[in-house]
């Protein structure tokens, strides 16, 4: 063990004890600061990174009980690691030191050895702790990455999968976001609306390929049939545990609803419509109108920010169409920004030509 890697508070009113203390670890290599008080312990734990603390319990000001239970209050200092010296070991001391965070007791006077093999112990300790958390967060950062291909995967593949509509998912999802965190919604529900605005057209598997990739405008039947996606989409994803797909069954089937009642499946009015739906309805028709699609020739940004503005309290939700407006330069930072398209470009290396067989390839390399 490199000992010179570990940096040690060490926590004493009784200035011959740090001494005593700091000697001996810094004999072995280690890195040692120390404080006479409490106050002085909590300013030198927060301004500092420490591995290890070591803390007397009978202090003036503050006890180290009291210190203790302070540091573990605070997420910074929360896990540094404290040991408790004390020459008072009686049980309900030693109960509340635990109780506090401590993680180990070390009873005055002590000797050299027990005192370094106390340390080192509580520092392997650390260090598989260190480790275990990294690797959690890779592992978790990891599962992400593979979320987010695979749902932007399945989504672009609902309606076709040209880079197009991959980067239209993409701009949905940061808008969907964007408008969830302005509205008031909190950090979590904001990042569950951003991946299920995703799956918004989930429900586009239902419907006949000729009809969702047709060149040119939709007959009447043809519209008739599209609609029904609204529907295939919730009943696809209305009965999973995952609260990301719960999510998504309400924004695949309250996404063409308008806020003044005429649009469909159910003609919902005003706050009867799901505030996840009404994000992605605004996200998705801003950024829809922008490009070319199969069905639509592009809208100048002119024409597309005048018609939101027309479609305020019709179409739209009125709060989240100032919303819009009030932070205009963020949605348009968004919209013109290069999106990534390597994950599409992937899949189109495997020269699959069907949507169902390259749903099946994308599960298939990614899971």
């Amino acid at each position: 063990m490199e000992n010179n890697r570990y940096k040690i508070l060490v926590v004493d009113d009784v200035k011959d004890n740090l001494t005593i203390v700091k000697n001996v670890l810094e004999t072995v290599g280690y890195e040692v600061d120390t404080a006479e008080d409490g106050p002085s312990a909590i300013l030198m734990a927060k301004e500092s990174s420490y591995d290890l603390i070591l803390l007397d319990i009978m202090m003036p000001i503050m006890s180290g009980i009291e210190v203790c239970q302070y540091l573990k209050e605070d997420s910074y200092t929360a896990n540094i690691p404290v040991i408790f010296l004390t020459a008072n070991a009686d049980r309900d001391t030693l109960i509340r030191a635990y109780e506090v965070g401590g993680s180990d007791y070390i009873k005055k006077p002590f000797f050299k050895e027990e005192l370094l093999a106390r340390v080192g112990a509580r520092l392997k300790i650390r260090d598989y702790e260190k480790n275990l958390e990294a690797k959690v967060e890779q592992r978790t950062k990891e599962i992400d990455e593979t979320k987010s291909n695979l749902m932007y995967g399945i989504g672009a593949l609902a309606e076709g999968h040209s880079d197009e509509i991959y980067t239209h998912l993409v701009r949905i999802s940061k808008f969907s976001y964007l408008l969830a965190k302005y509205y008031g919604l909190d950090e979590k529900e904001a990042n569950l609306v951003k991946d299920a605005s995703i799956l918004h057209d989930i429900g586009k598997f239902a419907i006949a390929d000729e009809i969702v990739n047709k060149d040119g405008p939709l007959d009447k039947n043809e519209q008739k049939e599209m609609r029904r996606h609204v529907i295939a989409g919730y009943e696809l994803l209305k009965d999973s545990r995952v609260e990301l797909f719960r999510a998504a069954a309400i924004i695949a089937n309250q996404h063409h609803e308008k806020f003044d009642g005429s649009g469909y499946p159910k003609k919902r009015r005003g706050e009867r419509i799901h505030i996840y739906a009404r994000i992605v309805t605004l996200a998705d028709v801003y950024d829809s109108l922008v490009y070319n699609r199969v069905h639509k020739e592009s809208w100048t940004q002119e024409e597309i920010l005048s018609y939101i503005k027309d479609m305020r309290g019709e179409y739209f939700d009125p709060d989240l169409v100032d919303i819009f407006f009030e932070h205009i330069d963020e949605f348009l930072e968004i919209y013109n920004k290069e999106i990534d398209t390597k994950f599409l470009s992937e899949i189109k290396k495997e020269d699959q030509t069907d949507r169902k067989g390259l749903l099946g390839w994308i599960f298939k390399k990614k899971k």
